[in-house]
């Protein structure tokens, strides 16, 4: 009895795994699959699949890049604000007597962005915009 429940046990489990291992990405895609590796798929607005070539999405990422920098570019700096972690790095950091700034106090930077100086602090706040 206990071989029979065994042996009915496997066949059920081994009937209802098969269309599971059969199932794959549709178009032939995958690790090493039709594509060769090479294109990647975006599910667009109507439910299809578009293939996009590895240059294609580095166009498509260095586009949007340049239109976040831009967008950076407009920023109107105000007190209050948290500083984008694109300028955060020590080369918009500046002197502030090279440029006749106000001492920071301790734990205060200042930042030089889009001709804007700006106080920053430990959080990363803007305390000043000049």
């Amino acid at each position: 009895m206990k071989q029979s429940l065994t042996a009915i046990a496997l066949c059920l489990t081994v009937w209802l795994s098969t269309p599971v291992a059969f199932a794959g990405p549709h178009g032939g895609g995958g690790f090493g699959g039709g594509n060769g590796g090479d294109h990647f798929f975006d599910r667009n607005n109507d439910g299809y699949n578009d293939a996009y070539s590895l240059q294609d999405l580095q166009e498509r990422r260095r586009a949007r890049e340049e239109r976040g920098f831009q967008r950076l570019k407009q920023l109107k700096w105000q007190t209050g604000y948290t500083m984008p972690q694109h300028y955060r790095s020590d080369r918009y950091k500046v002197d502030y007597g090279h440029y006749n700034l106000p001492k920071p106090a301790r734990g205060q930077q200042w930042y030089k962005v889009n001709n804007d100086y700006l106080l920053i602090n430990d959080d990363n706040t803007i305390i000043q915009v000049r």
